[in-house]
């Protein structure tokens, strides 16, 4: 089990003794590119393996694809992007289903591709079965989508597709914050913490990324997840 933070600036890059970093890209974020770029020189310069996880990007935007064609080719160990629904709900059929491939095998020629549950959590099994070589769990998300995260990963235990699981995201779901009920802080004995130990029973080598609102709180989040990793109460 790797244990790292996200980033969003340079700066953030070597304050919390990360093993992996996460520079995670906001559209519509001011010079989110400039930024994007700075982060990837930063953790090059310090030696630390990274994946850049673009948010709130579709693949079947023509208007900024460019922009993850720009992300994949600065990536390290990987792109990490959200499940995606047709653009009027469902799941990608058709046209959908088409350009969706197309724009997905252009990314991996110039890199690895991990999908993380994000649009539709209750359905995501499907879609990472269709499209994933690669899976993000996104235990926080889990929760927020109304789901027991301990039993989502008991249950997923017998899918195909958990063996392509390579990263988690960590953050609790505890209520409105910031206009999300998630990405809070961890804290000890939280269901979050129960069902990532129940992930490592299955995948002890996964990529655990905390992501968390309160730059506070990070260090001390951190600090669980080694206890868990350590096999001390967490």
């Amino acid at each position: 089990m790797i244990i790292g933070s996200r980033v969003l600036y340079p700066e953030e890059v070597e304050i919390w003794d990360a093993e992996i970093i996460q520079i995670s890209v906001y559209r519509g974020m001011k010079d989110n590119m400039d930024i994007m770029m700075n982060c990837v020189r930063a953790c090059r310069k310090a030696g630390i393996r990274y994946v850049i996880h673009p948010v709130s990007y579709s693949l079947l935007d023509d208007g900024t694809f460019g922009d993850l064609l720009k992300m994949a080719a600065y990536a390290d160990l990987s792109l990490i992007l959200h499940d995606e629904r047709a653009p009027g709900g469902g799941r990608l059929e058709g046209a959908h289903d088409i350009c969706f491939r197309k724009a997905l095998e252009e990314l991996k020629s110039i890199t690895a591709v991990s999908f993380e549950n994000a649009a539709d959590t209750g359905d995501v099994r499907w879609f990472w079965n269709r499209y994933a070589d690669s899976v993000t769990i996104d235990i926080g998300h889990i929760e927020a989508a109304g789901f027991n995260s301990v039993e989502f990963v008991r249950a997923f235990a017998e899918d195909e597709s958990i063996e392509n699981v390579r990263f988690v995201h960590m953050h609790r779901n505890n209520g409105l914050h910031g206009g999300i009920t998630d990405h809070w802080p961890l804290i000890h004995g939280c269901r979050e913490l129960k069902a990532l130990k129940e992930l490592i029973k299955i995948k002890p080598d996964v990529m655990v990324i905390l992501e968390i609102n309160e730059i506070e709180e990070i260090e001390e989040s951190l600090k669980l997840l080694r206890q868990l990793r350590n096999g001390q109460p967490a």
